[in-house]
Order: structure tokens, then sequence, then C-alpha cells
């Protein structure tokens, strides 16, 4: 049977039988103790010769012995017009067709909710360089418990990546665990709702794209649940997609995300049999194991080249593929398998980011461009709120999303700093009045009011049209308009800043303060000179930024002078040099001496001639 087949058998295998060599049963199943058990081994090793995948021969003079290898006629072995293994656990078994496509799923594997994997999501929180948990895809019991395990309890801050799901970190389980797993909430609407609307406005009905989404997820939990989590997944594609992204552009948004985190796979399947196998070995494990296209990463990275997808979860789907390939290759407890899920995991993330706002997304990776890039406006409107944490001031921030059940909370991202992102409970924010201005105090660290400009910024540049901002803006203009908008922003801040009240200065001498009380009485007396109209703070600051940027300017040219003098270096290394003048060589008299010519040669034989290797 199939099910007592295991796939990665024939990877293992293939190490002891490329090229046509045949092996005794004894040392095939050996090869496979570190994965199973000996019956499991013996097994293995029984059904793959029946399946044809082995044939027996014999080797050997008088006393032949008997040996298996791999069947030399691929286009003999039997081929299943589906996929044998399941797409969610990848293993055998008595597995589904899928009704729209090759692949296949056990009934007990396949997905409620297809946006959510079967296996716990893994985290990198306290344990930045390790893989995650080797964890059972098939046994549910252990989902259940770690479902059940989640309470109400409300938590003030989360992860500033992603929306994570607070409740279950306030559990003695959770608390007890070295290597925790962070789990996404779906409980998040991208409809933002506005804190100065009425309570009773914010349950108003969504709008219908919503209801259409909210029906088919409905519909989908009984009727089609005999399609694959692909086929499932890209019904809903043109409902999950942002609606005003275009091929061109949502090919840059994904080009981002994936440089970022394709990392995370060091080996695929169609890099290993590259490197390890010849083409009639390819084409016994394609014919075994695989039934549709072997796709890679340099496959994905090609589609992303090309602009080939429409949708996100056309890529998010080609991941899946991607996931299900190394988990049948290298096996579903494998490190490769593992690695899929991290990249799965980061990647998931960014298209939720890219489905909440894509001018967001694309901002934030286009940081280096420009430091304001917060600031700029989004085709999509975001609420400015005051968000209040423990610990802080009220501070100036962008609504992302809002959950919908209660108690509701609130996705927001901050103005200034590093812009990170927190949930907030709703009796802590509250909506930005028009007048920015009164918010700059004496008292306001520095950081504050950085936000706050930062936010007067955005409050200004939300004026002009977002599509001066986006993909095919002229990044002129939208750096002018910046300019603009932060001359403003300056003057304002800047008296603001002047109003702050100082302690005054001791005079040096009584002469000194005397002169400073006759030039406030004397009416001719010119108008004192204004010595604090600006804050020596922020000319200082000034003038420390001014440094650091042109030493960094020093900096690069220093480095590129330093690459230019190697690069010369090294042509110079490899050129010959006569060894009488000194000039380039053109000829060779042995391997201690060249010359540039035959005058040189004769000049320098009698020097030479001692340590000369050739004989003359």
């Amino acid at each position: 049977m199939a099910s007592d087949f295991p796939p990665l058998a024939i990877r293992i295998w293939m190490h002891k039988l490329k090229k046509g060599v045949g092996q005794p049963a004894s040392i095939l199943e050996r090869s496979l103790l570190n994965f199973m058990s000996a019956g499991a081994a013996s097994l293995s090793v029984e059904n793959a010769t029946k399946r044809g995948i082995l044939v027996p021969r014999a080797v050997g003079g008088r006393a032949k012995r008997l040996t298996l290898t791999f069947c030399q006629k691929v286009s003999s072995l039997p081929i299943s017009k589906t996929d044998t293994y399941c797409f969610e656990c990848h293993l055998a078994g008595e597995v589904m067709e899928c009704e729209s496509c090759e692949r296949s799923f056990h009934e007990d594997c396949q997905r409620k909710d297809p946006e959510k994997p079967n296996y716990s999501v893994p985290s990198d929180k306290g344990q930045p360089y390790r893989f995650p948990v080797n964890e059972s895809d098939t046994d549910p019991e252990n989902n259940q418990n770690l479902n059940a395990s989640q309470t109400s309890t409300p938590k003030p801050l989360l992860d500033h990546n992603s929306n994570i799901n607070q409740d279950l970190l306030a559990t003695p389980e959770f608390l007890a665990t070295p290597e925790f797993l962070k789990h996404e909430s779906p409980e998040w609407d991208d409809d933002v709702f506005f804190v100065s609307e009425q309570k009773g406005a914010r349950q108003r009905k969504q709008a219908g794209i919503k209801n259409e989404l909210q029906s088919s997820l409905d519909c989908d939990e009984g009727s089609d649940l005999g399609r694959c989590t692909r086929c499932r997944l890209l019904s809903l594609a043109a409902i999950h997609n942002p609606p005003q992204l275009n091929k061109q552009e949502l090919g840059c948004l994904l080009k981002y995300s994936w440089d970022k985190h394709h990392s995370w796979i060091t080996m695929d399947v169609a890099k290993y049999m590259d490197k390890h196998w010849n083409e009639r070995d390819k084409a016994l494990v394609k014919r075994v194991l695989f039934k549709s296209k072997i796709l890679g990463m340099a496959n994905i990275e090609r589609n992303i080249e090309t602009k080939k997808y429409t949708y996100l979860t056309e890529f998010l789907v080609d991941l899946l593929d991607l996931q299900h390939n190394i988990a049948v290759f290298f096996g579903p407890k494998s490190e490769e398998y593992n690695a899929t899920k991290w990249l799965v995991r980061d990647v998931a993330h960014d298209i939720r980011e890219i489905r909440r706002c894509p001018d967001c997304f694309r901002y934030s990776n286009e940081a280096s461009l420009s430091d304001l890039w917060f600031a700029k406006p989004c085709l999509q409107r975001h609420e400015l709120v005051f968000a209040k944490q423990t610990g802080s001031p009220p501070w100036p921030a962008k609504v992302m999303s809002v959950s919908k059940k209660h108690p509701i909370k609130y996705d927001v991202r901050f103005f200034g700093g590093s812009h990170s992102r927190a949930l907030i409970s709703e009796r802590d924010i509250t909506p930005i009045e028009s007048d920015i201005q009164s918010h700059f105090k004496p008292r306001n660290s520095k950081a504050l009011s950085a936000a706050l400009r930062e936010l007067q910024c955005h409050m200004i540049l939300s004026h002009y049209s977002a599509s001066l901002f986006g993909f095919h803006a002229n990044p002129t203009i939208a750096k002018n308009l910046i300019q603009i908008a932060l001359s403003h922003c300056t003057e304002s801040s800047e008296t603001a800043t002047a109003t702050k009240r100082r302690r005054p200065s001791t005079p040096a001498n009584p002469g000194s303060a005397k002169k400073r009380r006759l030039n406030l009485t004397t009416p001719d007396a010119p108008s004192p000179v204004p010595i604090r109209a600006t804050n020596p703070d922020s000319v200082t600051y000034d003038n420390l930024t001014a440094e650091v940027l042109q030493a960094h300017e020093d900096l690069l040219k220093c480095q590129n002078e330093l690459t230019a003098m190697q690069k010369k270096l090294d042509e110079v290394k490899r050129k010959r040099w006569c060894y009488h003048c000194l000039e380039e060589a053109v000829f060779d008299c042995c391997f201690t001496a060249s010359y540039c010519s035959a005058e040189c040669q004769r000049r320098d034989k009698r020097r030479h001639q001692a340590t000369c290797r050739v004989n003359h």
C-alpha cells in the first residue's frame, strides 16, 4: 500500500542506488533506521518492490547475490492521476481527491479556514537563532489543547511586528513553555472605525464586499471542503486583493517581501536534485513522488521578476506548493520543512500588511529614501488619534485596524522614532484635534515634539493627492512637497520651543547687570537682542547633525577611493615586470625572472645567470 511507503525513502536510497548501482535489501533497510522503526523500514522496502520502484538483480559469478536497484525504465512505473500525499500533513494514507486539481488531503487534515495552517505558527521571540519546535501535524489534540488554553484576559501591548493574540500569553501553560508559539488573531477588521463617530455608528453594517467575503467563508466551511486549500484560497483571491493594485505594483511589493525572507530556505527540491543527481534519477523521483511541476525558489523569483502574479493569493499558494514539495521530499520533520514554516509565517504577515494598506507597506520598505516616509499620505484613509500607553503621555498615531470583538482594541502605529506598533484599548484612544499647534508644550520631550512635528507634516501632505506619492509619481515632486510641508512644521515647532520658560542666568558682575538695566530704561537705547529666540539645544543638534553627515560623506569618499586603489593594486599584481628595468614584461626567462626586451635580458645575464632555472 502507498500508506506504508514513506516518500523520503526515495531520497535516502538514491544516494546508494544512483546510476543503476544495486544494494542488498538489508542495507536499504538499515539506511532508514534513523527515520523509522526496523519493521517500518522492512515494510518500505517490500512495498517499493511490489510497486516496481525497486527491482531485483542478480550479480556475481557462481555465487550469485540478489540485490535491489531502481527501475531503469521510468515509463514502466505506475502513475497516479492525483497526488498520493496529503497537501496538509504531507503523508500518505487514505486521502480524498480535490475536486478541482490533482492534489489530495486527509479528511481530518482539511483546514476549516484556508487562511490558517494546521500547525502552530512559529515565533522567534526569545529564540532568535533557533528553529520552531517540531510538532506533529497529525496530532489534533495538541492543537485543540492549545486553542482551549486561550482566555479573554486583555493585554495592553503587542509585538511591534504583527497582531498577536495576547490572550495566549497569560496562560500558565504558555508561561511554563520556553519555546512558545505565536498565533495570529483573525478577529481584525480592515474597515477602520473612527473614534469621533457615535457608538451606534461603530456598529454600522459593513460594505457589500465584506458581506460577500463572509458569505463565501460561511459557505466554505461546509460545501467547499471537497477542494484543497490551494483551490479554496484561489477562489477568494480577487476578494482578498487590494482593488487599487495592478500587476506591476504588486510585483514591486512582493519583491520587497521576498528579498527580506527568502533566505530562510537554503535548499529546495529542484536545487537538491540538480546538485546531486543525473537526469534519469531526477525523472524517476518526479514520476514516483510528484504529480505536478516541482516548484522551486528560482521559479518563484522568476515569477516575481516577470510580474506574473495578479493577486496576493497566487503568490501565497506558490509558497504552499513549495512547502508541500519540500515536506514530501525531505520529510515533515526535517529542518528544511521547518524553514518553510518560518518563510510562510513572515510572508503571510507581509501579505496581511499589504491587504491592510499597500502604501504603508511600500513606504516602510522605502524608508531609506526618505526620513519622513511615515508622513506620506495613503490612498486609504487612516484615522489619526492620540494613543495612551502606561508610562507615556498620549502619543500621535495612525489607526491600522480595529478588533471586531469586545473589548474593542485599536492596532495603531505611532509617529516618530521607530514607528512601533501596539494594541490600545478603546478607552485609551482619543481623536486628534484640528489645532495640532496647541499640543506643542514646553514640557514635551524631544521624542514627542518630533512625533508631533511628523504628524503635522502628515496632515499638511494629506491635503495633496495621494497619487503624487504613489508608485508612478515623480520622486522630485514628492520630495519638494515634503520639504515645503517640513518648512511649515519647523517654523511652528521652533515657535513653540521658543516659548519655553528658562531659568535666568546669573550675571557675571554687577557692572554688566547695571548696563542691562540701562539698556532697558533708556528710551534712545537700541532694543535688546532676543538672545533666546532660538533654542540653543536645537542649534547644537543641527550642528552635530551637519558634522555627522559631513563625516559620513567623507567616509564614503574614502571608501570609494580605497576600493579604486585596491582594484588598481589587484591589476598591478597580475602583471609581470622586467627583472632589469622594472617596466612591464613581455616574456619570461624562467620562473623567477621576466624581461621587456632581449636587450634587458642580455644586460642582466651576468647577474641572473647564477639563479636562472633555464640552461642557456
